[in-house]
């Protein structure tokens, strides 16, 4: 009976630090005041593109093991093809990260890794699929776990990127 208590029993969830901003911090600075993650520096209209990119991101992955319980290789691949590692997202990354040491190689990492979701479908290996498809989400909860957005305007984004280019 203990066993089936203990297997029943919900995780213990991290414990939640205490603010430390001011009393007259927004809701926002006290939210961020108590994230120990790396800010990414975004303007609000490349974090609203960066939040819709993780949405579809996590579509493929939806797709991905929609397909695979059904073995449709094909479904798969194509799935796999969102987010797989291509110039363009290399930009996108590179671009997304220019404020955050350490961002655009997690991110460039995140996409090669689903590089081999679609090699392990071709080869219509399940197994490696699934172990392909943990390893991409591993460096999902990594990334998440070390950065955070950061809203800044414009000018600010750029100061932080050394970037002249705003967006």
């Amino acid at each position: 009976m203990l066993f089936l208590l203990l297997a029943c029993a919900t995780p213990t969830p991290p414990e939640i630090p205490q603010a430390s901003a001011p009393s007259e911090a927004t809701p926002v600075e006290a939210l961020n005041a108590m994230d120990p993650r790396t800010p990414v520096p975004l303007q609000p209209m490349m974090a609203w593109h960066q939040k819709q990119n993780m949405q579809a991101h996590l579509v493929a992955i939806e797709g991905i093991t929609a397909a695979l319980a059904e073995e449709d290789w094909e479904g798969v691949q194509a799935s796999a093809s969102a987010i797989q590692s291509s110039p363009q997202m290399a930009m996108q990354c590179e671009h997304m990260g220019a404020g955050a040491e350490g961002f655009t190689a997690l991110a460039l990492d995140f996409h090669q890794r689903a590089d081999g979701i679609a090699i392990a479908a071709a080869e219509q290996d399940q197994k490696r699929v699934l172990q392909a498809t943990a390893h991409t989400l591993k460096a999902c909860t990594s990334c998440h776990a070390q950065y955070r957005q950061d809203l800044v305007d414009a000018q600010t984004w750029s100061l932080r990127t050394g970037s002249s280019t705003a967006h």
